[in-house]
């Protein structure tokens, strides 16, 4: 087992890539969230924050390929609201996307698929 998957809560799986967000913090670091869609009867969609060198490692992905990312899943309280947090330590390539989800424009979904906007979060 992994040494950060020791310290809390871990997690392990993998999805399709459906697109990747960036967000630039208020310290001007760059953010990257992976949007992986998950199949089975009802699809969701998982946000998964990569940062540091594991960001720098996923450079090479494109919209449609498979996953397998394992991390760590922690949250913060702010304001007595929790907000959750997804974090890979890990992102491997294991399949190829088909042709449809490679025409895809990376960070674009339909409105539906947006998470909703909460300006109050302070990070």
């Amino acid at each position: 087992m992994a040494r950060d998957a020791i310290d809390g809560f871990s997690f392990e799986g993998q999805g399709t890539l459906d697109r990747i967000d960036t967000f630039e913090a208020k310290s001007g670091k760059e953010i990257k969230t992976l949007v992986l869609r998950v199949g089975g009867q009802y699809p969701q969609l998982v946000p998964v924050k990569v940062f540091g060198r594991t960001a720098d490692e996923v450079g090479d992905v494109r919209v449609g390929n498979v996953l397998r990312v394992s991390g760590r899943l922690g949250g913060r309280d702010w304001n007595g609201k929790v907000y959750g947090d997804i974090v890979a330590t890990r992102v491997d390539v294991i399949g190829q996307g088909s042709a449809k989800a490679d025409n895809q424009p990376q960070g674009q979904g339909s409105f539906d698929d947006r998470p909703p906007v909460d300006d109050d979060v302070p990070f």
